[in-house]
């Protein structure tokens, strides 16, 4: 059996753990399966003392409290009623302890491995990542890929906390180290709404993809848009002052609940939750969205994008940012008459996909991936050996 690297608590990544023979330990989720578990290695005292929360090595409250939030976004009509909110509060920080001593048991147990997490900030992935923090042990984080048949891993996060650079000076040095072609298009969703008649757009109009609010990209990386409604009233203001300016919406396709009930409709605001995004990105003479991959999207058709939001993408050059809405106001007021540097925008793209994220699905499993999961948690791989040799050449550039 191969010895193991890391140790897993996840409901995503089954089929990797089976198909790792032993190299990915993974910790029960299921509740029965979890209890039994914990009694073999700790007996009734610790479940005991797990409750208690005695002995824990990391605190849990965050967590809870952010599943609670994400709860209360999606069913505000069941999660909000104070007796719901302190039982469900208090059941999942009662499972979570459980959780926390189970991952502790099996961290102690392989004093060499790392934490292996998808996402990380959700539970019971999120779990495995705090717990293995305190513990000092490093982390592999993964998640879907932005481009078909490919997966973000990372050792510091996904999207915006990966290691993924953003200064601009690396594409400069890197764009002739790598190969391979420009993807054509980003993973699809496809629609959960009901089928409608299509909207007609207006011949020129910036288009702004509405994201989940209770999706990490909005709660951790959404500085100054607190949720949808909000995003909504900024675009109201904005186009009140910008009277030359049209809108299309779309609402996120996964997420249930729509805004379009509790805002003050604007005649050049115009919802389009039933048109193809990519055809909507293409009609738009810009992209304006908090961190949205519909920005990547964008950017890979050639379109300016206008970030407000903490995203990967986020790089000078390549995108507007605005980090308040006197910044938004400017960045309007700008794009007609700026340009992002294509060239800029081609190396980082064709770095993210061919050098950066990983070929396959995380969550199917093959002896490729879990080689390339290998070689990126130990700095091995090409991306690690890149972006070390980038600072490298800057601390030699500066002298130092």
């Amino acid at each position: 059996m191969a010895p193991v690297e890391f140790i897993c608590h996840s409901k995503q990544l089954d089929q990797l753990c089976r198909a790792s023979e032993g190299s990915i330990r993974s910790v029960p989720v299921a509740f029965p399966k979890m209890c039994k578990e914990i009694l073999k290695r700790r007996g009734f005292g610790g479940i005991i003392g797990a409750l208690a929360g005695n002995g824990a090595a990391a605190d849990l409250t965050e967590l809870v409290n952010r599943n609670l939030l994400r709860r209360q976004l999606r069913l505000p009509q069941i999660y909000t009623i104070p007796v719901v909110k302190s039982l469900y509060g208090l059941f999942m920080l009662l499972r979570a302890r459980l959780q926390a001593a189970l991952v502790t048991s099996y961290f102690e147990e392989h004093p060499d491995a790392r934490a292996l997490v998808f996402n990380g900030y959700l539970m019971p992935d999120s779990i495995t990542k705090v717990v293995g923090e305190a513990l000092g042990r490093r982390a592999l984080v993964l998640e879907n890929g932005f481009f078909p048949g490919t997966s973000q891993a990372d050792t510091a996060g996904i999207n915006f906390d990966s290691t993924l650079p953003r200064d601009p000076s690396f594409y400069a040095w890197v764009s002739r180290q790598i190969s391979g072609e420009r993807p054509r298009e980003l993973v699809s969703r496809p629609s959960k709404q009901k089928a409608a008649e299509l909207v007609e757009t207006p011949p020129h109009y910036l288009f702004v993809p509405m994201q989940v609010p209770s999706d990490m990209q909005i709660l951790k990386h959404s500085p100054w848009i607190g949720d949808m409604k909000h995003f909504y009233e900024v675009i109201y203001r904005l186009a009140e002052r910008q009277p030359e300016l049209r809108f299309v919406v779309k609402e996120h396709p996964s997420f249930p609940l729509s805004i379009q009930s509790h805002v003050c409709p604007h005649p050049r605001i115009m919802f389009a939750n039933h048109n193809e995004t990519r055809t909507l990105i293409q009609g738009a003479d810009a992209v304006l969205t908090v961190n949205s991959t519909v920005g990547l999207e964008g950017l890979v058709l050639g379109k300016k994008v206008i970030t407000l939001g903490n995203a990967p993408y986020d790089v000078a050059g390549m995108v507007l940012r605005a980090r308040n809405e006197d910044e938004l106001h400017a960045a309007v007021a700008k794009v007609s008459i700026w340009s992002p540097d294509m060239s800029l925008v081609d190396t980082f793209i064709r770095y993210v996909h061919n050098v950066f994220l990983v070929s396959g699905d995380v969550r199917k499993g093959d002896a490729a991936i879990l080689s390339a999961l290998a070689a990126r948690a130990n700095g091995l791989d090409e991306h690690s050996r890149l972006t070390a040799g980038f600072e490298e050449w800057r601390r030699a550039q500066n002298g130092t």
